[in-house]
This record gives C-alpha cells, structure tokens and sequence, in this order.
C-alpha cells in the first residue's frame, strides 16, 4: 500500500478547523488506498504543551523525517499560504517523494472544497 503524508497549514487556522480538514483529508485519501500519514495526529500536534516545549523547528524536523518515510505528498488546497507546507513541498521535491497526479489531486481537492463550504455555511 501506497504511503502518503498530508500537508497543509495549521498556524493561522483555529485547532478544530484544521484537525477537521486534516481528517477528512485523511478520509478522502484512504479511500483511494492510500496509507496515509496525518501530521494532526503526531504529538506535537496532539499535546500543545509538547510543542511550546521543543518550539517550531523540533517539529518540523520530526515532521520532515515522518515525511521522508512516505513515497507521495498531498498539499491541502491552502499549503501555499503554510510556511510549514512550503518547506515539506520543497523537501518533498528534493528527496523524490511523488505528488499525486493532477487529476486524482483536483478530484480530492474538489471533495475536500465542498466538503468546507458545507461546514462554512454551517456556522453562519
């Protein structure tokens, strides 16, 4: 089974909003059989105290070793707005971890924008 890390920003969006887009993310991926890596649940991301501890740079490190584990990346729709994302596209691209082809990336980016109109329009 095909190993994949999903990718996108965190900082600038509240903690139940990208856990959710994270997951469903996730949910899209594994349905397509993808074993899928969800950096929302590593335990930086899963204890907050743990992170303030060992600071950004500790995290993404580990993140980037999680991710050179993984033979493809999936960017969440936003990555480019992530300074987290841009690194692990770039890595991504340097080591030889494939994207997903642009057809199966605009089919779960679709799902996934539909997906968070739906939630959005909830709230309102």
């Amino acid at each position: 089974m095909k190993k994949i890390y999903i990718s996108g920003p965190m900082s600038h969006l509240e903690r139940e909003e990208y856990l959710a887009r994270f997951a469903k993310a996730e949910i899209l991926l594994s349905e397509r059989g993808y074993r899928v890596v969800n950096p929302t649940k590593f335990l930086f991301c899963r204890w907050p105290w743990l992170y303030k501890l060992v600071g950004y740079n500790a995290a993404l490190c580990y993140d980037l070793w999680r991710l050179s584990r993984c033979e493809y990346i999936y960017l969440l729709p936003d990555w480019k707005e992530s300074r987290g994302a841009t690194v692990e596209s770039f890595f991504a691209w340097k080591i030889g971890v494939y994207r997903l082809t642009e057809k199966e990336r605009k089919e779960i980016d679709l799902k996934l924008a539909k997906w968070i109109d739906k939630r959005e329009s909830k709230r309102v």
